[in-house]
């Protein structure tokens, strides 16, 4: 899992000079989750909109909010 997270937080976002680590990613990954389980979908849908990730930055969030117990409709909702 650690060089994983090594090509992870290699890969910079889509917007010009913002880089996310994996640290960071695994932060946004669990406040959007609670978000979600707290019934503000919506709201957890602009804060990663507004993150401007990447596909494999999606796809790591989504595999960890998958860990924290959200359904593919849920995180689909936020992240699609």
């Amino acid at each position: 899992m650690g060089a994983k997270l090594r090509v992870i937080a290699g890969n910079p976002s889509v917007v010009r000079g913002a880089r996310l680590s994996g640290k960071e990613l695994h932060w946004l990954a669990d406040s959007l989750t609670r978000q979600v389980q707290a019934g503000n979908t919506m709201v957890a849908r602009l804060i990663a909109s507004r993150a401007h990730l990447n596909p494999l930055n999606i796809s790591v969030l989504a595999t960890w909010m998958s860990r924290s117990g959200l359904s593919e409709d849920q995180i689909l909702q936020v992240v699609a």
